[in-house]
């Protein structure tokens, strides 16, 4: 007997493989600009085994997020660091969704009480720029251990000043969300 496998069984294999292994490797979320811009997002598993076991603890909640940048000039980078809990990844997907409804409010310097979602570590941010009926402009900001490195500087940028704009269709932004909240759903929160 020869066994055949499906794309979409192999798919499935390979995310119950992840799983179960506590890890996720399917594909990463992607925000993709025309432009050649490029932000790969993926949780890679909780940062401490089990936790205390209590409901809700935050020790118990942080995910390891790999982050690999590609800005439409200049050098890539990549990161692997706990930046994201569990409860802000879910924040993040439903974000994601109402920015490509064209729900987020665009921002032209946007700042921790206005136009700019934030989140406990502050690697991370996210804010749009614009949107048109097709489109919509956005950009994520790095901090800290999510920056690029910058050789030889003695000074750090600002919290959230640097960033990568990426302007995407409503769809390809609403399918980024999707995959988003595939690749947090073996990361429930605990």
């Amino acid at each position: 007997d020869r066994m055949v496998a499906t794309a979409v069984e192999v798919a499935r294999l390979s995310v119950f493989d992840a799983v179960g292994r506590g890890c996720c490797e399917h594909v990463p979320v992607e925000l993709r600009s025309g432009d050649g811009a490029t932000v790969r997002l993926r949780p890679t598993g909780y940062q401490f085994g089990r936790g205390s076991g209590q409901p809700g603890d935050w020790d118990a909640n942080w995910l390891m997020v790999r982050g690999e940048v590609r800005p439409p000039t200049g050098a890539s980078w990549s990161f692997l660091d706990p930046c994201l809990t569990t409860w802000e990844s879910a924040e993040l997907e439903a974000w994601l969704h109402a920015a490509s409804r064209g729900e987020v409010q665009p921002s032209t310097a946007p700042r921790e009480d206005d136009g700019l979602l934030t989140f406990t570590e502050p690697n991370l941010a996210f804010s749009v720029q614009g949107i048109t009926d097709s489109d919509v402009a956005l950009r994520v900001h790095f901090s800290l251990e999510s920056a690029p490195r910058v050789p030889d500087s003695d000074s750090a940028p600002e919290l959230y000043e640097h960033f990568v704009a990426l302007t995407m269709t409503r769809n390809d932004l609403a399918a980024a969300a999707e995959s988003w909240g595939a690749d947090i759903s073996p990361f429930p929160q605990r």
